[in-house]
């Protein structure tokens, strides 16, 4: 039988409605407040428009140190001229 919740794994056990994980989901929402879950999971898994834009500037460094270390790399392996 599959979970209630994702829909998507099957269910604990036959009088269960969730899988393990999404039991744990509403575990935790019923134990702490579901406000305060909530934030948590927005500053974790959601990313505002400043983080966005330093997240591609970092991954346009990265690009561009990789093709300066394979033009050096290129160039110092290139044999010497007498």
């Amino acid at each position: 039988m599959i979970c209630y919740f994702c829909g998507g794994r099957e269910r604990l056990g036959y009088w269960s409605y969730w899988c393990e994980d999404c039991a744990n989901l509403r575990r935790m929402l019923l134990i702490y407040d579901p406000e305060k879950c909530c934030s948590i999971l927005k500053r974790t898994l959601m990313r505002d428009d400043s983080q966005i834009n330093y997240k591609i500037t970092q991954e346009i460094k990265k690009i561009v140190n990789n093709q300066i270390e394979e033009t050096t790399d290129k160039t110092n392996n290139l044999p010497e001229k007498k």
